[in-house]
């Protein structure tokens, strides 16, 4: 009932040497290296899922939806939000710029040549 796929062993891998079309119909991964956790579409999403993840961050977006509710609240909304977006934007601009950090390490190490050993020499 609950079967997993069993993976197949590659046995042999075949490569030819300058025929970019041969080898790209095996469909070998790449080897870029991918260090970077964001890209320019995907970066608002996932930062802000991975800010309230945090447990302040999750605790003062409730205070701000409770703010929201007069009859429960003693202070503006504004008290509470002001120091929740400023948290959230300085976090997110550090994330913005470590992760520009990372693209261009990954550019430079992608970008560099290397050595191809023929017949072990």
């Amino acid at each position: 009932m609950f079967r997993s796929k069993k993976k197949s062993l590659e046995v042999e891998r075949r490569v030819k040497a300058n025929d970019h079309e041969y080898n790209e119909k095996f469909q070998y991964a790449d080897t870029r290296i991918h260090t970077s956790k964001y890209s320019i579409l995907t970066f608002l999403p996932i930062n802000l899922f991975e800010q309230f993840q945090r447990v302040a961050n999750a605790y003062f977006l409730f205070l701000l939806i409770l703010q929201l509710i007069p009859e429960i609240s003693s202070l503006t909304w504004f008290t509470t939000m002001v120091p929740l977006v400023l948290v959230i934007t300085m976090t997110a601009v550090k994330d913005a710029t470590d992760d520009y950090f990372r693209h261009k390490s990954d550019n430079q190490v992608n970008n560099r040549l290397s050595e191809v050993l023929i017949d072990s020499k």
